[in-house]
């Protein structure tokens, strides 16, 4: 059997140093659903960075330019870059 994913509308962020967080993704850090770290100044380019996500099916890895999304029900789970491009497009308001 073959399936097509249904259309839906989702809220992403790219998890870069240089990212405008949205609310929700604040809220996530808040209640530390989202951890993020860094192996020195989060500002500076040079030090990895990665977040980690509680997820239903366990903590999941961010590394940077990693998606983060918001799921349809409110979960927060990461993205690859590559397949994010290959299942979403902009939605225009």
């Amino acid at each position: 059997m073959k399936f097509r994913k249904k259309p839906l509308v989702i809220e992403a962020v790219q998890f870069t140093r240089r990212s405008t967080w949205p609310d929700w993704f604040h809220d996530a850090v808040s209640d530390k659903t989202i951890r993020m770290y860094s192996t020195g100044e989060f500002q500076d380019p040079t030090a990895p960075c990665w977040a980690m996500i509680a997820t239903l099916e366990g903590d999941m890895m961010v590394s940077e330019n990693d998606w983060v999304i918001k799921g349809v029900k409110g979960e927060h789970y990461p993205c690859k870059p590559d397949i994010f491009e290959m299942t979403y497009e902009v939605v225009e308001e």
